[in-house]
């Protein structure tokens, strides 16, 4: 009787252990639904960690730009940043005035830019592009010489547009490429930080009078 009995727990166990040789179709499908999912997180996470954006490029050279208008005032010093456009790569330096001249000191370190958003070209306020050789931009106390829009991209596809403020050290981005409208009824108005009461113009004011 106790032989029986063992036999047949020992033929159930059997039983169960066939039926539990491997996971289930369902069970499968399920881990590779887990494992697909965190494949995604993690795989865009390190993407873009590793090969920034060009927002995160325009995000960067913005707050770059911004030292360099600091820089300038605390140091009551020029500061100059140089771009190559060969070898899309670009550094700030602060112009000390020595005995022999002026003298280019490095602040920052070289900082080179992906094919897929490096500075493509710049233009100032004239609408004339500059796309090669060396582009210089002089950060002085009182502002840079002209309102100054960088290009990011390719050759082919403007991504990001920066727009240097020529006064109070504004920067901005925007999306695509822009630039101000040459129609002058139609021209965004280009504020530099004034109180906007000392850019009103008084309606019953004579226009003839200051000429």
């Amino acid at each position: 009787m106790i032989t029986q009995l063992l036999s047949v727990k020992r033929k159930i166990q059997s039983i169960k252990n066939k039926t539990r040789d491997g996971l289930t179709l369902i069970e499968i499908v399920v881990v590779i639904s887990i494992l697909g999912l965190l494949m995604v997180i993690v795989g865009g996470m390190l993407r873009n960690f590793l090969i920034p954006t060009t927002e995160d490029i325009a995000k960067k050279l913005q707050e770059s730009f911004r030292f360099g208008y600091n820089k300038a005032q605390l140091t009551n010093q020029a500061v100059l940043f140089r771009y190559d456009f060969t070898k899309a790569k670009y550094q700030f330096y602060l112009l000390k005035r020595e005995e022999g001249g002026l003298e280019e000191e490095p602040i920052l370190k070289e900082v080179s830019l992906p094919f897929y958003s490096k500075i493509v070209k710049v233009r100032d306020l004239g609408g004339k592009p500059i796309s090669e050789g060396e582009l210089k931009i002089i950060f002085t106390p009182q502002g840079t010489t002209t309102d100054t829009f960088i290009y990011l991209g390719t050759e082919s596809t403007v991504k990001k547009t920066i727009q240097l403020y020529r006064y109070a050290g504004r920067v901005k981005v925007f999306s695509d490429e822009y630039f101000p409208d040459d129609d002058p009824l139609n021209k965004s108005k280009i504020t530099y930080g004034l109180d906007e009461r000392d850019e009103k113009v008084d309606p019953n004011a004579n226009p003839n009078q200051f000429r």
